[in-house]
């Protein structure tokens, strides 16, 4: 079979037409939380708790571009929020000891998310280890070490760097620019280019992709890299829009980015989903969390929310599958 019948088959005809039908639900369900938040609040609706929305769910939107990456190949990266937690520490306690060395050590910040990326996607695709188990691994240990750096919020970013999520062109936060273009490339790379077909290629039918001639561990590898690239800058946004650093800001962002995806019509079993639905799924984190703080819900209430959105979004996926499975049969 030619490598580009193959991506006709899985991108352009059946699973591009899933993926419509699956990333439906998100925008109502967004719809039905703004009009919920602007009832609830009146604040909720003021150009400056739009702007705080943006702000808020860009490491969310910008994690999740990786996560998707990872489900579409049938895996999933657990390390996200390690990532985040590590160069998001990093960065504040380095640029408090040397203040004048910001572009090494933000270099040094995505070095480091990008070689555990890359660790992972070696152990993912080469290695053959499950992906679940091995991503939990590998996030607890960048834990431990971001706990040995900091073990309790700390350090100090730099007035310069904060300036990276504060700064506003008129009344739009430049934070929106940095979404739209990070979602406009790896957009574009997952859908116009061979390594996106092959992504899609692998999570569809991975022993078909290894006959059409797809590198898959290749693939999987850049996939996973990519990630931690990814996760990294999520980290740094954090650590500029925080002013400092916090040992444990990641913690739930795995699991976020997990629900985002999932919401947004990637399928868990792979070979279905895409950056548009992750984008919205996103924004529906980030308005439910600015919601639910508006109304002063407690954050262990808001912990039992996002836990159960996560669990309707696994039966939602696994409904998705099997509904798409009997239209075949």
């Amino acid at each position: 079979m030619e490598k580009t019948k193959l991506h006709d088959g899985l991108m352009n005809k059946k699973n591009f037409r899933q993926y419509l039908q699956n990333i439906g639900p998100v925008y109502y369900a967004l719809l039905v939380l703004i009009i919920i938040g602007a009832a609830t609040q009146p604040s909720f609706t003021t150009i400056r708790n739009v702007r705080n929305i943006i702000i808020s769910t860009t490491p969310w939107a910008i994690a999740s571009i990786g996560q998707t990456m990872a489900l579409l190949t049938g895996g999933i990266d657990l390390t996200i929020g390690s990532i985040i937690s590590l160069t998001n520490t990093l960065a504040a306690f380095l640029m408090k000891q040397s203040p004048d060395q910001v572009l090494g050590i933000v270099l040094l910040c995505i070095a480091s998310g990008t070689f555990i990326g890359f660790i992972n996607g070696l152990g993912v695709a080469y290695l053959r280890l499950n992906p679940f188990i091995f991503t939990l691994a590998t996030g607890i240990a960048t834990q431990g070490i971001t706990l040995a750096i900091m073990y309790q919020p700390g350090g100090l970013v730099t007035e310069e760097f904060l300036k990276v999520s504060r700064a506003n062109i008129g009344q739009i936060p430049v934070a929106f620019l940095y979404i739209i273009v990070i979602y406009a490339i790896c957009w574009f790379f997952l859908h116009k280019t061979p390594f996106g077909l092959s992504v899609y290629a692998i999570g569809g039918n991975e022993a078909a992709a290894r006959l059409s001639g797809i590198r898959v561990n290749r693939t999987k590898l850049a996939v996973y890299t990519i990630s931690g690239f990814l996760a990294a800058l999520a980290g740094l946004f954090i650590a500029s829009r925080i002013g400092s650093g916090d040992p444990i800001v990641g913690e739930p962002i795995s699991l976020d980015t997990i629900t985002a995806s999932v919401l947004g019509g990637t399928s868990l079993f792979g070979g279905v989903g895409g950056l548009v639905g992750s984008l919205s799924g996103s924004f529906f984190i980030g308005i439910l969390s600015t919601t639910l703080n508006l109304n002063n819900v407690s954050p262990f209430f808001q912990w039992v929310i996002k836990g159960l959105i996560l669990i309707i979004a696994l039966i939602l996926d696994l409904w998705r599958k099997s509904s798409n499975r009997q239209k075949q049969l």
